[in-house]
């Protein structure tokens, strides 16, 4: 058995006349080291795991909402059993030592393999050490559910982002080709005013072609005729 649950189990039984004669007081005032970033439960994490005979003095004291605590008991209580306030103080208090004493031994587990990061694998392996082995395939359970559907949640998320990508794709692809056929038609529109006004350029090209060419024969005419009144008046 690890030190840390030696000092799970001392210090259980060195609370219990604590946890009865505070039974009759209101929820306690949690006392935790300053913390930044409390644990989703409400607790704060142990600075370091209870060792040695003075564990009890350096304890953290922690105890989770009345609230959800008496939401378990209605759960897990036949509808006809009714729980006076004491009692819920007191599950109150057993709730905390045990988060308390169950995190110090999963932090062990941690420590031996060198990691700072308590792990899933660890709190069972806590639970076992603390020879709450019957609890081990429920935990288990609750585990493969819980990342089924994280599991879940991440593909579904991924899935929408994809299909959001997918559309502001086809929503640009859709703006791109608009504006693609809005240059086309606009250059064909030029390309048809170009050939329009070089046609009609043409066509005051050849009109003045043909008026230099009449005024050339009125002119040829004009010589011609002078030419033969002259050769007449000889």
């Amino acid at each position: 058995m690890s030190p840390a649950t030696a000092t799970a189990k001392a210090t259980t039984e060195s609370n219990n006349d604590a946890a009865a004669a505070s039974a009759t007081a209101t929820t306690t005032t949690t006392k935790t080291t300053p913390a930044k970033s409390p644990t989703s439960a409400g607790a704060t994490k142990p600075s370091s795991t209870p060792t040695g005979g003075n564990s009890s003095s350096t304890a953290i004291e922690f105890e989770p909402p009345l609230a959800c605590v008496r939401r378990i008991l209605k759960h897990a209580l036949p509808s006809s059993t009714n729980v006076g306030k004491d009692a819920s103080a007191a599950f109150c208090r057993a709730c905390g030592i045990f988060v308390i004493y169950m995190t110090a031994c999963a932090n062990d587990f941690a420590r031996e393999n060198k990691r700072q990061t308590i792990t899933a694998n660890d709190v069972l392996a806590a639970v076992k050490e603390l020879d709450f082995d019957d609890f081990t395939p429920q935990l288990t359970t609750f585990l493969e559910q819980y990342r089924k559907t994280e599991k879940t949640k991440r593909d579904n998320k991924a899935a929408a982002k994809a299909a959001d990508e997918q559309h502001h794709a086809a929503k640009r692809q859709k703006l791109t080709d608009e504006s693609d056929q809005k240059d086309k038609k606009s250059s064909k529109e030029d390309e048809e005013e170009k050939d329009e006004d070089d046609d009609k350029e043409k066509e005051e090209d050849d009109d003045k072609e043909k008026e230099d060419e009449d005024d050339d024969e009125e002119d040829d005419g004009d010589t011609k005729g002078e030419d033969d009144t002259k050769g007449e008046d000889d």
